[in-house]
């Protein structure tokens, strides 16, 4: 059977998702779902296109899947963003990046884009970062900075050098990135447009190469925020439900919004606000998701349908430079947990 989702009918369909929600509940002859998911209802595409006929409604042309001899697509590039700190955007980043390269076979890139460079030692693992940084390697740093070094440093960084290898398999799937080092604040100081556009123009030489990259950014709104915005398609959030968990989210979608307005020729989405480290049994994390739910609904923000709960293999994954799934001892709810969000992350981007 062709199966297909909301998102997919409604594309199918030239109309929004809301639009299809109010025809399914108010016609009676439309059609029924084949099976109700988690992640929503599903139809057989074929029964869609016969109701639309009846009803008089166009269907947008199916486009054609190319061989991928025929050439790769350009990479899905999502920033990882909450302007409040300590809620997990390093290890959201490095789980995901190692779920999709692992279990889907996907080309990924990880990009840290936070000077406190907790993905990078996350990644690489504390002694291959520390041997990166003996050997002055380049770092996200020299991207920023190219145009600020002398010619004769510029001629010895090459900023292909910038991406390491994490972990690579036969099948031609790897995890690379691109690490940051607390020289990146300096970086702050001499903000512009151009440095803006580095960022972007860097992970444009590259795109064809991947199919996923993930950007860690810094819990500030600063010029960084700007380049991993102007960079990107869309905007994850990672929010820890506690005390003030809502506090960050404002701050974020009015700086998303003062971007988008001085860049309408640039499209980014937020793919969703996504629950880490939750603990059921805690009153105030249920109080404080009940209050990001509600400002959700309000501004009509996706909230992810899957969440990730507080497990010790996180830190501990952290420490071994390896996602939960590869985590000594972890216990399988917790990975199966993770598995089941990551696979709705990816779904929500298109792959």
């Amino acid at each position: 059977m062709d199966l297909v989702g909301t998102s997919e009918v409604a594309e199918m369909l030239a109309v929004s998702k809301q639009t299809l929600i109010n025809w399914r509940n108010r016609s009676a002859d439309f059609p029924e779902p084949v099976a109700e998911l988690k992640s929503g209802p599903v139809w057989q595409r074929d029964e869609i296109i016969a109701w639309a006929k009846t009803a008089g409604i166009q269907v947008v042309p199916r486009k054609r899947k190319q061989p991928v001899s025929a050439g790769r697509r350009d990479a899905v590039i999502v920033a990882v963003v909450n302007m409040k700190g300590g809620v997990g955007k390093s290890t959201v980043t490095a789980n995901l990046g190692w779920h999709s390269a692992y279990k889907k076979n996907h080309k990924v890139l990880l990009v840290d884009l936070d000077p406190q460079f907790n993905l990078s030692q996350y990644a690489l693992g504390s002694e291959r970062y520390q041997e990166l940084l003996k050997k002055n390697k380049p770092t996200i740093y020299d991207v920023f900075e190219q145009t600020n070094l002398a010619p004769s440093v510029r001629t010895q960084r090459n900023l292909q050098d910038a991406i390491y290898t994490v972990k690579a398999w036969t099948d031609e799937s790897r995890l690379d990135l691109v690490p940051s080092k607390l020289d990146l604040s300096y970086t702050l100081k001499s903000p512009g447009y151009a440095k803006t556009e580095h960022l972007k123009n860097f992970l444009e030489t590259f795109r064809h190469s991947y199919d996923l990259v993930i950007i860690d950014c810094p819990p500030t709104q600063s010029m960084l925020t700007d380049a991993a915005y102007a960079s990107s398609n869309y905007v994850l959030i990672p929010v820890r439900p506690e005390f003030l968990s809502t506090i960050g989210l404002p701050l974020l979608v009015k700086s998303l919004e003062d971007y988008r307005f001085e860049h309408q020729d640039h499209e980014i989405e937020i793919a969703g606000i996504l629950f880490n480290a939750v603990s059921d049994g805690k009153v105030e994390h249920q109080k404080s998701k009940h209050d990001v739910m509600t400002l959700a609904r309000k501004n009509r923000w996706y909230v992810f349908k899957n969440e990730i709960s507080f497990s010790d293999s996180y830190p501990k994954g952290s420490r071994e430079g390896k996602p939960i799934f590869l985590t000594g001892y972890a216990r399988w709810d917790k990975v199966n947990e993770f598995e089941t969000l990551a696979n709705e992350f990816l779904e929500r981007i298109g792959l």
